[in-house]
């Protein structure tokens, strides 16, 4: 079988010179005519220059962008579970003092 070097791209990544590939019934790789932002399969085949492109710094860049949250955020996380703990404290302490009468 011959190997073919498939890469998932994330949907931030927009190659130029892409091809979509499908799979066919009997697990042979094609390249499909169909345009790379709509690829059912999400598998995308690249050029050597675009797969140079994608450098780390990118990819790094993106997962920052996707997983980062900022100081509000851990504020309003923060608060909640701060809430929380009191609240459910308070109800633990209010359930014993009435289960001892």
């Amino acid at each position: 079988m011959k190997a073919l070097i498939v890469i998932f791209l994330l949907f931030s990544f927009s190659a130029t010179a892409a091809d979509c590939v499908k799979v066919k019934s009997n697990g042979v790789l094609a390249i499909s005519n169909q345009p790379v932002d709509a690829c059912p399969s999400g598998l995308i085949i690249l050029t050597k220059s675009d797969y140079d492109a994608i450098s780390l710094e990118a990819i790094v860049a993106v997962l920052k962008d996707l997983f980062e949250f900022s100081i509000e955020d851990f504020a309003y996380f923060n608060a909640i579970c701060l809430i929380g703990f009191i609240t459910g404290h308070s109800l633990g302490r209010v359930n014993r003092i009435l289960g001892k009468t």
